[in-house]
């Protein structure tokens, strides 16, 4: 039997204590709004009573994390409030909390007289729950002069508004300009779902312009909302970071900054406590951004930019204010958003792309390493007996400035079979600069690097495994100095300090490191050369960054970052 849409709840639970009722499932009750209660407290409420109740598999397929309180109100307060009627669109509304927030923001401002409010949900049992506390909001507003009407939607966003294409997905992002909308918004304000699709799914196709592969909801969520303001309207969104950097996301941000331009970028330092119970692992960031228009020069344009380590300290957040390209640079081909938290960080970022070189310029090229584990079964091995065997290593053999195979400390399979249908699985014996291409959610440390140098594993070719990067010379031999040179500069905690302000992912791709800024070549091989006479395993790294400052003249604070950012 299908879920009727929610369209029949009028009016918040009343009589006493809990009660269950209407298309709610059985088991989930719905708690009483107090007589002191306001439309935030009362979402929340609501919303922790469908986190008791529904199990995490079924959020996390929905990609449903509902938003603290803290945040929500953060968020609200992102947008202003100074006409008297505004229209708001809340797309993955959860249980209401953002609209909530903005409500009770709308009341602070004392300009706003009327709002409307079109909310977007479809799991059914949410829809419901937002729905209770519109009608809720809309009394509480009643009783301060401000009136709300609303509409719950339990329909798909992205299809529902596939028509802002006008039915050709190249048609509006073609350099021609905004398309007219019969409606058009004040303000967008979303905590959107996070789940990827696929790229037959309909949503993708209707949006193809801007994604490719398997794309994340979240990012057709803002897509769309960008396409839905009005020339002043103010969008208002909590996602993952990773939308900010990288190839995958780099059309979709091509298209979404030429409709918006941020006005706030504020970051959670923390991955796993922002949506804290809801096992979220995550970096995750609120982007408050205006309305532009084409051809509109932003260049004046500045960015409050403020971090916390999650909800709870987010009134304490410390913040500064930044010139627009120092965040965002409109005239780069990848449009990378950028997100320094501490005027070090600033000093750090313009010396870096001060420097002449990337890996190209310097005759080297970063690959990913050939071998996919089940892909090669066959030819893996945890010994040497039998046919001819060369080394394999992954990603647990590279440490800081050293290779160390065999490890004694894994239990994966460490030679490969070098036969005649195996050989395209290999490279030869050389010397290399080996990266981890992942690391922990919340490992201190984004770059691992490590000199391979030629015949130390004593073979004519090596197996390198798929979660590893590896730089190799391709106009030029790449030799034992510059390796040395190279990886030092990798581990540093400057180098690391860059790769996160500019990127919020644990993946670390060849693309981002092939567009890296290098020294020159003569300042690497100076570290280089230092490195290779003083650091071993196990070695204090701060030695690293001692002979990269001295060599560079770089402040050691700027790989620190330990300033509070200029207010």
């Amino acid at each position: 039997m299908a879920t009727p849409e929610l369209t029949d709840i009028e009016t918040p639970p009343q009589g006493s204590g809990a009660i269950t009722f209407g298309v709610f499932p059985v088991g989930l009750s719905i708690p009483m709004p107090s007589a002191y209660s306001t439309p935030v407290e009362y979402a929340e409420t609501l919303g922790q009573a469908y986190l008791s109740f529904a199990k995490h598999a079924k959020r996390k397929n929905g990609g449903h994390y509902l938003t603290p309180a803290p945040i929500s109100k953060f968020m609200a307060g992102c947008s202003s409030y100074s006409e008297p009627h505004i229209r708001v669109l809340d797309p993955g509304s959860g249980a209401g909390i953002l609209s909530a927030a903005v409500c009770e923001a709308a009341v602070s401002s004392g300009a706003v007289r009327s709002l409307h409010i079109d909310a977007y949900e479809t799991d059914p049992v949410l829809a419901g729950l937002s729905r209770l506390v519109l009608v809720f909001s809309r009394n509480w507003l009643a009783q301060r002069d401000v009136e709300l009407t609303f509409d719950m939607r339990q329909r798909d966003f992205v299809l529902d508004n596939a028509a802002t294409l006008d039915g050709n997905s190249k048609s509006n992002l073609s350099g021609r300009g905004r398309i007219s909308r019969c409606t058009e918004y004040g303000l967008v304000i979303s905590n959107p779902p996070y789940f990827k699709i696929g790229k037959d799914d309909p949503r993708a196709v209707a949006w193809a312009s801007i994604v490719h592969g398997q794309p994340n909801i979240y990012a057709l969520f803002m897509a769309v909302s960008a396409e839905l303001l009005s020339e002043s309207g103010k969008l208002v969104y909590i996602v993952p970071r990773s939308f900010a950097s990288g190839p995958y996301f780099r059309r979709f941000r091509e298209v979404f900054f030429q409709r918006v331009a941020p006005t706030a970028v504020h970051l959670f330092e923390s991955r796993k406590d922002v949506f804290k119970n809801q096992t979220v692992l995550q970096e995750s960031l609120v982007i408050a951004a205006r309305s532009r228009m084409e051809g509109e020069a932003v260049s004046e344009d500045r960015v409050l930019v403020s971090h916390s380590k999650a909800a709870h300290d987010i009134a304490d957040r410390q913040q500064f204010i930044l010139d627009l390209h120092s965040v965002l640079d409109l005239t780069s081909e990848n449009k990378e958003l950028s997100i320094p938290l501490r005027t070090e960080d600033l000093e750090l970022v313009a010396a870096i792309r001060s420097w002449p070189n990337t890996l190209h310029s310097l005759g080297l090229e970063i690959s990913t390493g050939p071998v996919v584990p089940f892909r090669a079964t066959k030819y893996l091995a945890h010994d040497q007996i039998g046919f001819s065997k060369v080394p394999l290593l992954w990603m647990q053999h590279v440490h800081p400035m050293r290779t160390i195979w065999p490890s004694a400390t894994t239990e994966k399979q460490q030679w490969i079979e070098a036969a005649a249908d195996s050989t395209k699985l290999l490279v030869k014996d050389a010397t290399y600069v080996l990266l981890r291409r992942f690391s922990a959610k919340e490992e201190k440390r984004r770059l691992v690097a490590a000199p391979l140098i030629q015949g130390s594993l004593n073979a004519g070719m090596v197996g390198l495994e798929n979660h590893l990067n590896y730089i190799r010379g391709i106009s030029r031999q790449l030799d034992d100095q510059l390796a040395f040179g190279l990886s030092a500069l990798l581990n540093s905690t400057f180098l690391d300090r860059y790769f996160r302000i500019s990127n919020g992912n644990t993946q670390v791709s060849a693309a981002e490191l092939r567009a890296m800024p290098l020294p020159s070549e003569q300042d690497i091989r100076s570290i280089g050369s230092e490195a290779q006479g003083r650091i071993g395993y196990g070695t204090d790294l701060s030695i690293l960054d001692a002979i990269v400052s001295e060599t560079l003249d770089l402040s050691p604070e700027l790989g620190i970052g330990l300033k509070p950012a200029a207010r």
